[in-house]
C-alpha cells in the first residue's frame, strides 16, 4: 500500500469512528485480491463521441500498459469514476463499498482461487445456466447469479459476472472481470438496465 492510500486509509478511519456515517458493507475484501487501488490510480481518457463515452484503460501509475490494454463505450449520460459506472452520481460509503451498478476489477492470477469471486460464482445459486461469450475474439464465461448479500436468506437481486481471458502487463497476469448488480449495496438505481450493461460488453477491443 502506498504512502498516499495508507493516508487515506487513516483519514477514512478517523471520520468513521467520529461520525459513525458507513452504514452498508459490501463483500467482504480481504480475500479479493484485486487491484483496485491500481486502477483508481491509473489515467484512463475518456473522450465523448456522440451520445456515448469511450473508455480506455492503457495506463497504469503512469505507466503505459502494452499488451493489456481495454477500451469499452457507455452511455454519455452516465457517470465514470475509476473503475465504476452509474446512470447516477456514484457515492462511495467506505473503500470498498460503492453504490455503483457496473465496474470492472483485475484479480491476480496467482490469487484468483482464494478470491471471493471465485467464491461467488462457485456457490451462489444460478438464475440461468452458465454460458461461453466471444467479445473482440476474446472468450469469456458469463455467470447469472442470484445474490443473497451478507445477511443471507433473503436475496438482494442478480448479479451478472463476465469473467474474461487473462491480460498481462507489468511482469503480471490478471482475470478480467466485468459485473452488473441489480441492486448494489440493496439499493435500488434508477436507469439502471442490464441491456446496457451488455452493450457496454459486446463494444469491448483490446489492444
Amino acid at each position: 500500500m502506498t504512502k498516499f492510500f495508507q493516508k487515506i486509509g487513516l483519514l477514512i478511519l478517523g471520520a468513521t469512528i467520529a461520525t459513525g456515517y458507513f452504514v452498508f458493507v459490501k463483500e467482504s475484501p480481504e480475500n479479493n485480491q484485486s487491484v483496485t487501488a491500481n486502477i483508481l490510480q491509473s489515467t484512463p481518457s475518456v473522450s465523448p463521441e456522440g451520445d456515448i463515452k469511450i473508455f480506455v484503460f492503457n495506463n497504469l501509475h503512469g505507466e503505459e500498459v502494452i499488451g493489456g490494454g481495454f477500451e469499452f463505450r457507455y452511455p454519455a449520460h452516465w457517470h465514470n469514476n475509476g473503475h465504476y459506472f452509474s446512470p447516477q452520481k456514484i457515492k462511495y460509503y467506505d473503500m470498498v463499498s460503492v453504490d455503483a451498478p457496473v465496474y470492472f476489477d483485475l484479480i491476480s492470477k496467482d490469487l484468483f482461487e482464494t478470491s471471493d469471486l471465485k467464491y461467488q460464482i462457485t456457490t451462489n445459486k444460478r438464475r440461468s445456466p452458465d454460458s461461453t461469450v466471444k467479445i473482440d475474439g476474446k472468450t469469456f464465461r458469463k455467470y447469472d447469479l442470484i445474490d443473497y448479500g451478507s445477511a443471507g436468506g433473503e436475496s438482494t437481486g442478480r448479479i451478472i459476472i463476465y469473467l474474461g481471458p487473462q491480460v498481462s502487463f507489468n511482469d503480471d497476469s490478471y482475470y478480467l472481470a466485468f459485473r452488473w448488480e441489480e441492486r448494489p449495496l440493496t439499493i435500488p438505481v434508477p436507469g439502471n438496465d442490464i441491456e446496457v450493461f451488455d452493450n457496454m460488453l459486446l463494444t469491448l477491443k483490446f489492444f
